[in-house]
């Protein structure tokens, strides 16, 4: 079920943030240009998406012209995370002025425990 999410986008560093209002950030992951918060319950409080124009123009299957301006018109987020076997699939459905739309479908993989990469020495 699609959620809504709030958002704020940084043209000049082309950085996405999509956050739940209601849910607060205890600990993060990077994987690649992702920045996935998670709230205490283990649920993702906010993700931050560097270089978003790219990201999502890799992810686009209607080829939208994903750009730092249509970037700049977003109007709505909404968020869908389910879980499939060792993957997250997030959901992303994002609204644009003139009724524009992109929907986009991403996989990462669970991470039920620390990564000893993440340790603290």
């Amino acid at each position: 079920m699609f959620k809504n999410f709030n958002y704020d986008y940084d043209s000049e560093n082309d950085s996405l943030f999509l956050y739940d209002p209601t849910s607060k950030s205890k600990s993060s992951i990077e994987l690649d240009d992702l920045i996935i918060d998670f709230n205490n319950k283990k649920e993702i409080s906010g993700i931050e998406i560097l270089n978003a124009s790219s990201f999502f123009k890799s992810l686009d299957i209607e080829m939208l012209d994903v750009s730092t301006d249509l970037l700049k018109t977003l109007r709505g987020c909404k968020i869908d995370i389910v879980t499939k076997s060792n993957f997250l699939v997030i959901k992303f459905m994002l609204l644009f002025e003139e009724d524009r739309k992109l929907a986009a479908t991403a996989m990462i993989p669970t991470i039920s425990e620390p990564s000893p990469a993440l340790a603290v020495v």
